[in-house]
């Protein structure tokens, strides 16, 4: 009984997560659930979740940082282009908004670093499990649907359907491989967010996450599912909620949604593009400097905030130079998590693959969202999931090559520079001699 007990102790303990990664998850759902709820010192709370979330990183990189597993030379360019602009730069906050596009590059960084094995990643995956329960348990009280029982007429859930988005696409990857319909109904679950939240592009982007998954499908099954997807996101669009949300006079056609459409429901976006993309055409090439757009729409609206399109934002600030090399570093880091998950399995060929996957929302919530500011929502966990990864692979090799070299060394019971000795009349001077 004893002996059952300690076994069971040492199975927990090897199973034990590193901080930093329970940090990013427990922080995550913070930020989704009480983060903008609460302030402190004049900041709320999912401000310093991401501050934190970096500090804790660096301490975790800088005395680790020959392990580093992460590919973060492909981020490099982009690192370094945001450096520059930054030291250049005189608008204000401008600091602050670059750290943040570099922190989840630290954070897989750091992740990378460590010891990752089976169990840590099994445990991994039973905390997203029990995240999504609480995530979605807190969507259906936010929104009275647990009271009432009725879909809200508007809600805010932005954050909410970004990071459901990223573990939609962690779900579906399971499902593809482990075929438990388990993963289905969380992915189902997720998916129902942004439709009980209104948000048009996370309806989009959420519901493209199964379709459009890098993890391998066979042809006629994604044929099926994209039918069915269609089916269900059409049905979506000519609900009497969605409807009031798409247009103005409360009725319209999938033909209808466009920015030249006057009764499309822009909240007034579209205006702020315009003018936005009216200026960007003086710095068509190289930009107006790092975070020049928030003190551009300040100017122009008298509103503090960010355009809603981080696609824009990137071409004000950083040019279409700038734009472009982050979408190639941003592509080329699909196309390494993708090659890696190929070459891996069990856990570790999920989280690559939702890794990879996790960048084509990210591409989509980028037209009408500022995702990439928004690390504490979505980048920093999406990286963990890569660091995750990373760390397993460089472990899974560690181990392999710790295990070779003790094969090839000699019994430890025999040591030959005793046996072979000046007093041994068979030592080998003897011999020798």
């Amino acid at each position: 009984m004893r002996r059952f007990g300690i076994n069971r102790m040492k199975k927990a303990k090897q199973g034990k997560l590193p901080f930093i990664i329970l940090f990013v998850l427990v922080t995550t759902i913070i930020a989704c659930t009480v983060g903008s709820g609460i302030v402190v010192f004049g900041f709320a709370v999912q401000g310093y979740i991401w501050f934190f979330t970096l500090i804790f990183s660096l301490f975790a990189l800088l005395p680790s940082f020959k392990r580093v597993s992460f590919p973060w030379f492909l981020w490099l360019p982009w690192a370094m282009l945001l450096m520059i602009y930054l030291v250049f730069s005189d608008y204000e906050n401008a600091l602050q908004r670059t750290v943040m596009m570099i922190c989840p590059i630290i954070v897989g960084m750091a992740v990378s670093t460590l010891v990752i094995r089976k169990d840590e990643l099994e445990n991994f995956s039973n905390l997203c499990k029990k995240a999504t329960k609480v995530f979605f348990v807190f969507v259906l009280i936010s929104t009275g649907m647990l009271f009432t029982g009725t879909l809200p007429p508007i809600s805010g859930l932005a954050p909410q359907v970004m990071t459901g988005a990223l573990l939609a696409t962690l779900f579906v990857a399971r499902y593809v491989f482990k075929r438990n319909k388990e993963s289905l109904y969380y992915w189902l679950a997720l998916a129902a967010v942004p439709f009980i939240g209104l948000t048009r592009m996370g309806i989009a982007a959420t519901m493209a996450t199964f379709p459009l998954t890098l993890a391998p499908l066979k042809i006629v099954k994604r044929v099926i599912i994209v039918l069915l997807v269609a089916v269900v996101g059409v049905g979506m669009f000519y609900t009497e909620r969605v409807q009031k949300k798409m247009f103005y006079s409360g009725e319209g056609t999938l033909g209808d949604i466009s920015l030249d459409n006057p009764d499309f429901y822009t909240t007034g976006r579209a205006m702020m593009w315009e003018l936005m993309e009216e200026e960007a055409k003086k710095e068509l090439w190289f930009g107006f400097g790092a975070n020049a757009n928030e003190a551009f729409i300040v100017a122009a609206t008298g509103l503090q905030g960010q355009p809603h399109n981080d696609w824009l934002r990137l071409r004000f600030d950083y040019g279409y130079a700038g734009t472009f090399i982050f979408a190639l570093c941003m592509f080329f880091q699909l196309i390494h998590a993708w090659r890696m998950a190929r070459k891996t399995d069990g856990e570790t060929r999920i989280l690559f693959y939702a890794g990879a996957s996790s960048f084509i929302p990210v591409a989509m919530f980028m037209v009408t969202d500022n995702i990439v500011l928004y690390c504490q929502f979505f980048g920093n966990l999406q990286f963990t999931i890569l660091g995750l990864a990373y760390a397993s692979t460089r472990t899974l090799k560690d181990d392999a090559k710790r295990q070779k070299t003790a094969t090839q060394q000699p019994p430890q019971h025999f040591r030959e520079d005793l046996y072979f000795n000046s007093r041994n009349p068979f030592s080998k001077n003897q011999v020798n001699k």
